[in-house]
């Protein structure tokens, strides 16, 4: 049985062999769900013979808006309060949860992952990028562990803020697409 996976349904397409084509292996018609009216093989309408997949959203500006709206407030935040006074404080935290709250805004619905998992990431780059160019002398050795540590704890209620933010609009913007749906 080597080369061979074993199925588990007798209602998937037979096994085709090595070198032959999908159009050379024996043709049956495809059995069809009776639930979906889908083809069991294909998972492709009956009735119509295209894929049943909605097109992807477009939303304008692409990818790199949404991205660039995540990084680019943070680091406006986090310029200001390093420039105002030592730390990062409330700029930081206002451009981090309106970054990501827009960057949600205007992201398609494959797109909010990216959004919900870079979140808490570009929060402590940002936090460690900003503390390590104005405070770089500070940060060596053993206190630049002990520094990335109070980063990640100084910054947890900013990434959670941020994270928060990015569910909210999502929340929101799924309750309004299933409401124009539905009338």
């Amino acid at each position: 049985m080597a080369g061979r996976r074993g199925r588990t349904s007798s209602a998937q397409e037979p096994e085709r062999q090595p070198g032959r084509s999908a159009a050379a292996a024996p043709s049956a018609a495809p059995e069809r769900s009776a639930s979906s009216g889908r083809s069991a093989s294909s998972g492709r309408s009956a009735s119509s013979g295209r894929g049943t997949a909605p097109a992807p959203s477009r939303r304008p500006g692409g990818a790199l808006l949404p991205a660039a709206l995540a990084l680019v407030l943070p680091l406006l935040g986090a310029g200001v309060d390093e420039l105002s006074g030592p730390g990062m404080g409330f700029a930081f935290a206002a451009g981090a949860v309106l970054g990501t709250g827009l960057a949600a805004a205007l992201s398609t619905r494959s797109g909010w992952w990216w959004v919900l998992c870079a979140s808490p990431l570009v929060v402590l780059g940002v936090t460690a990028a900003a503390e390590l160019v104005a405070n770089g002398d500070a940060y060596k050795g053993k206190l630049l562990a002990t520094g990335s540590a109070k980063w990640v704890v100084h910054g947890f209620p900013v990434m959670a803020a941020a994270a928060g933010a990015a569910v909210f609009v999502i929340v929101v913007r799924v309750v309004l697409d299933r409401r124009k749906q539905h009338g």
